[in-house]
């Protein structure tokens, strides 16, 4: 029998609540450490339920590692390499991106553990190294035309976009959450820097400095 539309929104909301869970606890306490039992208890369900939405503890580690990608790679993605203002692009790209990074701390501890242990976590791994390179090779279409028009100063713009993604994990991973996005805002002009634009001018001396940023985790 068809379920309705009612039971179909009800369904969503618990998988998107035993998912959400699920990424703390594989991101706070590891993949070993982590059981069913306790993405159940977590998530306010019992220990059967969780199996009707994922089959195995490896199929909802993949889900964790690999659902949120998708929202992720439509904002990272979301500028125009043929922009005409190359470096006005780069501008309003950055700020998108610290700002979709600023809410990304629990997400990307996850993501660090499947780069740290990248032979046992293959399959979740060449997934995010896909997404990685696609990011990678379209920025650098648009930093190549920032060079030829004279925008940004020469570079391999592979390696520029690869630095500049390292960039902004980095920031997220040392930062604390009580931060606020104002606060994270003051980075967008050192993250434009790494791209090497001439004829930006914007002082950034007189930005807030960082104090008590660093993490304790």
């Amino acid at each position: 029998m068809a379920i309705s539309k009612d039971q179909h929104l009800k369904m969503q909301e618990k998988r998107d609540r035993i998912l959400e869970k699920a990424i703390l606890l594989f991101s706070e306490q590891g993949y070993n450490d982590t059981t069913i039992s306790k993405v159940a208890k977590a998530s306010g369900i019992s220990f059967g339920s969780v199996f009707t939405y994922f089959p195995s503890k490896e199929e909802l580690f993949h889900s964790a590692v690999i659902e949120p990608i998708e929202e992720i790679t439509s904002i990272m993605l979301d500028f125009n390499p043929d922009a005409e203002d190359s470096l006005n692009e780069l501008k309003i790209m950055v700020n998108s991106h610290i700002n979709l990074f600023a809410k990304l701390s629990t997400y990307l501890q996850l993501v660090v553990q499947v780069i740290g242990q990248h032979s046992r976590f293959k399959d979740q791994f060449d997934e995010l190294n896909f997404f990685h390179n696609e990011f990678c090779s379209k920025l650098a279409l648009l930093l190549e035309k920032g060079q030829k028009k004279g925008q940004i100063r020469e570079s391999d713009p592979i390696f520029a976009a690869s630095a500049y993604f390292s960039l902004l994990m980095g920031l997220r991973l040392t930062m604390t959450d009580e931060i606020d996005e104002k606060f994270w805002g003051n980075f967008a002009p050192f993250a434009l820097q790494l791209f090497g634009p001439i004829s930006y001018t914007k002082s950034i001396s007189r930005l807030a400095k960082p104090r008590a940023a660093y993490s304790n985790r």
